[in-house]
Parts: C-alpha cells; structure tokens; sequence
C-alpha cells in the first residue's frame, strides 16, 4: 500500500503463484476409458491427415525426400516452448540422450534465479513432461504410436514451477522473448504454450500481458494460454464479477484455447465459460482435453496418481492444460512451412461495447475498451485467424458433456453467434474443434502468395489471410501420383524399454506393436531390424528379436526367417496374396540388463534398448498396382516410393501409383492475381502502378527505369557532394491501419 503512494510509481501487480490446469482425480480427472490413446486426439485434430498428404509444388512436381520418401509437413525445423514445469527429457519420446540427441528436445532447463540447463527440468510435478509430449513427442517408447502433434518438431522445456504452482511465468516469457527476436533466434522458435494461469479479465497493464504483446508484435511468436478449468454457463456470476476463463487467455494478442471431449464432438464439464457478454472473454478454439494419453514423468506428484493405469511410459489425464498442447503443436507445424506469418493489423479481437452480441443493448459486461478497434492492443496472431476460420463448429453448438450442473447448454440460437471472421463463435468453445489440415492449407497458401519466387523473403506483404482463404481450399485435393519402381517402403525408430521392479517382481515392457499396410502384388518383404543391445556407459546388455504378423493371425512369421549380419537382423519373407490389403503386426521382444542405469539416470534407469526397423516391400508390376492406405483409427502408419530392385525394367514405368490427398500449391500458385494496394485517397498505389507497368510493357519499362536510374545516380552525386552530414534518429511508429475490403 505504502509502495502504491509513491509519485514514481505508475502500476503495480500482485506477484501470486499461477495455477496449471490439469485436473487431478479427486476432480473427476480419472480417465473415462483407459483405452483412449494419445494417437486418437491426433486424428481428432486430423493431424494425422496432413502427416499423410503428398505435397506438389508450383511446378507440379511431387516432392520426395534423399531415401524417395514422400516429404511431408511435421513440423521439422520450428521449435515449441513448453512453458510449464519443465520436462523430464530422459524419457525416450523427448531424444535429449544418445543416439538421437538433440531431434527432439534442444533446451531443457529450471529457473533457480537463474537458468540452469538440465535434463530433467520436472522435478516434483510432471505437469509439464505430459504436455511436452502432446506437443512434439515423438512415440519412441510406444514405437511410434503416441506421437505428439507436431512429431517431426523441436521444443524447447523451460521449468517454472513445483508441485501444483507456477512462479517463474515471467522470467519464462522473458526467456522465450529474448530467444526468439528475428535475426537472432538460433533455435527457431515461433511458439510458446502456456498450460496456466488464473481465472480473471484481461488487463492490459499486466506483466503477462505486456511481454505476452511483445511477443506476438515484436517477434511473430504465437502465444497459447489454456483458457481455465472452472467450468460455468457463461449467463450466471461470470458476466456478474465471477469470470473463470484465464486472465492471460484473455489478452487479445493470446490464443485461448477450451477443453473439447476425448473425440472432439461436445465441450467438457470443466471446461471455462467467458461471460456470454463479454466476447473477448471467450475461448478462442477448442481442442480435445478429456484423458489425453501422453508422456508420463517418473517420482512426480502426478506420476503417482496415475501410475495405477498400467503404462510406465504414457499417462491420461485430464485438463484445458491437454487441450491446450494440441493448439501449440499445430502452431509449431503451421508456421515451420509459413513463416511470413505475424500480426494481423486487419482483424481484431472481438469486443463488445456497451452492446453485447448475445445480451442486447446495454448488457456488455467488464472491461469496457473505447479505443478497441483502433489501438495497436487489440490486434491478433495471423496464426489466431487461421486457426478460428478453419475450426470445425457444426454440430457442436449446445453440445456438452455431462457433469456441469451450473450449465443448461441450451441457449445458442440455431443461427450461431458470429464474430468477425464470419464464423460461428461462442462462449464455450470458441470458434469450434481445430483442424490441423485445414490451417496447414490456408497458411500455406498464404506463404506462397507472400513469397511468390520461394526465396523464403516477403516479396508481396500486401496479401492477407483473408486473400488465402477466398482459394485455399483448391490445394486440397487427391491426386494418383505415378512412380517408376516395385518396392515401397516403411520405417520407423523406438526404444524397447525392460523394466524389473525388484520390490514387487513385477516385469514391464514398452508397447512396441508397429503396423504395415502390404498392397496388391506384394511379393516380397525384406525388414532390417538394427537393436543397439549394448552400453558400455551403463554396462547394459540385452537381446531382442522382431516379430512379424503377416495378415495379424497371430502367428509369428519372422520365426526361422532372420539372419545377424553385424548389428542388424535381416528377415526375408514371402508374401502371400491372403496377405494382401491388409495390415502386417511387427513386435519387438527380448530380455536385458543393466548394471549402472541408475547412475546415468535416476529416473528412466531401466535397460533401454534404441533400434530402428526398415521394411520393404517388392510387388510384381505384372499388372497396374495402386496404393490407397486408410488409416486406421488407433495408429499412424504410410508406405513411400522405394530404390527399384535388380529386376525392374524400365518397361514396368507407370504401372506403380500412389493415390492419396496432396497439399496441391501449383494449384493455388495458379490462382494468385495481383493484388492492388489501396491507399487512404482510393488511388491506386505508385508502385503497384509500376509493377502493372513493367508486367504489361517490360521491354519499355525497362529501358525508362535505367534511363531513370542513370539520371539518379548523377544527381546523387552532385547532392552528396554539396550537404551536410547531419545524423538523424529514426523514430518508429505503430501503424495500426485496416486495407478497404470490397
């Protein structure tokens, strides 16, 4: 009190622990159904559909990696902050350790007053190990099969707090801040997800507020906030001084993300209501939140309730705090391949005035913002537009789970509330279910209206997500895509992990269950199977054995079939028609030890067994073979074009094709026109004038630029020769303008 009496001081804010939001079982956070796997959220938010398109570029050409595998768009190269509690980076799914360093998690590290890089940053909670693997895991130790949303991304771990608080949220943001300034971002970081908070209104003077702004305008970072676990009806105390979505989610430049059931269909009981008064209050998607199965922490306050669920690895739990990592990770695939993307000055958050929308004249609740519409605050992340114009909101309006008593859920009209993208939006889960697939397309398109030579510069910023999405539905198309060989092919990695509770006997393996789809005409498979069986530093030794299940009868075909050559195991089998269209069943099994594990690592001791398997198939061309793969519900799997074998001729070209969904961007290249930039006076632009000029008369235009140009040069001289030096400060100022829309 007495500080808030002195002249110099301007604002103060309480410095209060933040609290995450998951939602611990005497909550009802049990997992409904065990079963649930973190790979169906993943096809929830059709993650897996985009993992699986082919992509053609603007040439028409099918993209494919150095080993002839489809390219595909996973997030490489773009790194996630997982601003939480920090990560327990041992485990397998994260690769901090050998022999895949550095893949996964490049950063880990605890705030003590200081950052100290560690590997294990998760000390006491494992709050943020659970959301660290939604975000970017990577399934190693599930064989591939609980992998994150953005599986092929980098993340950075940033500890911030203990037990059930956060205390470092600003020395985190701060960090994440100075890391990620264009230029000067060595680690390629475009996101930060933030599973915390309070419940409260947006305050604009705030700490989070104010670098969680910076963030977004000063350096393209997207900034998610979990949007609170309190539940209401969005009608009741929260437009009456009882608010419960998240203070931070609030802050318009924040993307605010609801918890949406397992399957994606209904918003959950714990889920926030805003005030339905008050729009900047609601979410602003929603994502599945509901027993998110994902990476499990060891000797964590949440690891023990949870270790009842069988699975030493994985865990379900619940929370806006699971809901929340799915959002991050999309944000990670989305800017990797549209990095122009930034602040949106033409769109802003929604606000409601005086009026509200639902409410009518007179009813707007809480922060009422004069300026809203015109002040630098209230602009969004492109990403943010993107994501609320490709939601999917059919269906599940007044659609929720049971277990909210406070909540009648039927007060949407049939015709939905709108906010200013267009959309249907309210106050439960915001502009509806996220679609990875979608947003992928539309901010794909708008990268290559921005950089239309793909030099990776911003040659035409003129063009907006609006501009995107009048045509990027045209990328998203299936196409039968030929290819000159008779093998395919399919790979995967994990870690076989041993584990010998001596105190109760009790023998845990990982789940190392892999699927391949075999095809029409397949003869022959070949899987080299390479188990790194032996550590020096942790005296471990082990060996294992890959299992093969062709037509899943439950019989292992590998048997007799493998042979050691050096470090690998070769097995050769035949394939029999009654294989055909049909999933093939690998396994891993086997037995090791370990003598110093526990030295390296006090928490995944265990013998941990790295390997990789390859498998691939020959098929006979005798007759035209296509590969269509529907992707089964519990797994992720593909198969991609191979190195033909000794006997392909060059007469089988064309009798092999995949036909699949294809990121079609020679499609929408094709689609791009000119885009006139107006300015304040209706007139036409002078260098879109000259743009129009050199495109209609290049050969003229040309000749009069160097003429010009010439002249230029000569003048200059004659000025620099004569003035005075003196220095000048360049001052910046916001430009807070909207283009004229038709």
């Amino acid at each position: 009190r007495k500080l808030s009496n002195w002249e110099r001081v301007e604002y103060l804010e309480l410095n209060r622990e933040l609290d995450f939001f998951y939602l611990p079982p005497d909550w009802g956070g049990d997992p409904t159904d065990p079963s649930l796997m973190m790979h169906e959220t993943t096809h929830v938010v059709r993650a897996t559909d985009a993992w699986h398109r082919a992509i053609i570029d603007v040439n028409g050409n099918v993209q494919f990696e150095t080993d002839n595998a489809f390219t595909e768009w996973d997030g490489d190269g773009t790194a996630v902050v997982d601003l939480d509690t920090g990560v327990d980076a041992g485990h397998p799914d994260f690769d901090y350790l050998e022999p895949w360093t550095g893949e996964k998690v490049i950063y880990s590290a605890k705030w003590n007053g200081v950052w100290t890089e560690t590997r294990n940053s998760d000390t006491s909670s494992g709050h943020g190990t659970h959301v660290g693997g939604t975000i970017a895991g990577n399934g190693d130790a599930s064989a591939g099969r609980r992998a994150g949303v953005a599986k092929g991304g980098q993340m950075v771990a940033l500890g911030t707090g203990d037990g059930a608080s956060i205390f470092a949220a600003e020395q985190g943001l701060e960090w994440t801040f100075e890391h990620s300034i264009p230029s000067q971002n060595p680690y390629h970081i475009r996101v930060v997800s933030n599973s915390w908070g309070t419940d409260g209104d947006y305050d604009p003077n705030g700490a989070i507020a104010t670098i969680t702004d910076r963030l977004t305008f000063e350096n393209g970072v997207a900034v998610i906030f979990a949007a609170s676990n309190s539940g209401g009806s969005g009608g009741g105390g929260e437009c009456g001084g009882d608010l419960r979505t998240n203070v931070y989610a609030n802050t318009p430049s924040a993307i605010s993300v609801a918890a949406l059931t397992h399957d994606g269909t209904q918003v959950t009981s714990f889920s926030s209501r805003g005030c339905m008064n008050q729009q900047h209050t609601w979410p602003d998607v929603g994502a599945p939140g509901r027993d998110i199965w994902a990476t499990a922490p060891r000797g964590t306050a949440i690891d023990a309730s949870t270790r009842t669920q069988g699975d030493l690895y994985y865990m379900a739990i619940s929370g806006t705090s699971m809901a929340t990592p799915h959002v991050g990770g999309m944000a990670g695939v989305i800017l990797d391949i549209a990095p122009s993307l930034g602040v949106a000055d033409y769109h802003r958050e929604d606000h409601d005035e005086g009026d509200s929308l639902v409410g009518g004249e007179g009813t707007a609740a809480y922060g009422q913002f004069d300026d809203w519409d015109t002040a630098n605050y209230s602009r969004v992340h492109e990403l943010e537009l993107i994501l609320e114009l490709t939601a999917r909101y059919e269906g599940m309006d007044n659609a929720c789970e049971d277990g909210n008593d406070e909540d009648s859920c039927n007060d949407i009209p049939e015709e939905c509330y709108r906010s200013a993208t267009g959309e249907c939006h309210d106050w439960r889960i915001g502009h509806g279910l996220t679609d990875v697939d979608a947003a992928i397309a539309l901010a794909r398109t708008l990268q290559l209206m921005r950089d239309q030579d793909g030099d990776g510069f911003v040659d035409h910023p003129e063009y907006t997500v609006w501009d995107a999405w009048a045509i990027y539905e045209s990328m998203m198309v299936e196409a039968s895509i030929p290819v000159n060989t008779d093998r395919v092919s399919h790979s995967w990695k994990g870690d076989w992990n041993h584990f010998n509770n001596g105190a109760t006997g009790a023998v845990y393996y990982t789940e190392d269950s892999h699927y391949v789809w075999i095809p029409n005409g397949t003869t022959q498979m070949e899987a080299r199977f390479v188990p790194t069986e032996f550590d020096l530093d942790t005296a471990q030794g082990g060996a294992l054995q890959l299992e093969i299940d062709l037509g899943e009868d439950g019989s292992n075909d590998a048997q007799g079939a493998c042979t050691r050559v050096s470090d690998a195991w070769i097995c050769d089998l035949d394939v029999e028609s009654s294989h055909w269209n049909a999933w093939a069943h690998f396994d891993v099994t086997g037995q090791a030890f370990t003598f110093l594990g526990i030295l390296n690592d006090p928490e995944f001791f265990e013998s941990r067994i790295p390997y990789t398997v390859d498998v691939t198939l020959t098929l006979d061309l005798s007759q035209p073979v296509d590969i269509s793969i529907e992707q089964r519900p519990d797994f992720y799997s593909d198969l991609d074009p191979a190195s033909p074998s000794d006997a392909y001729d060059s007469e089988y070209d064309g009798m092999l094709t995949f036909t699949r969904p294809v990121y079609d961007q020679q499609a929408v290249a094709a689609m791009i026109q000119p885009k006139e930039v107006v300015t304040d006076d209706g007139e036409v632009g002078f260098f879109s004038a000259l743009g129009d000029l050199f495109s209609d008369y290049f050969g003229a235009a040309s000749f009069f630029f160097l003429f010009v140009l010439l002249s230029a040069l000569g003048i200059g001289y004659l000025v620099r020769s004569s003035r005075i030096d003196d220095t000048k400060m360049l001052v910046s100022t916001s430009v807070d303008a909207e283009l004229i829309e038709d």
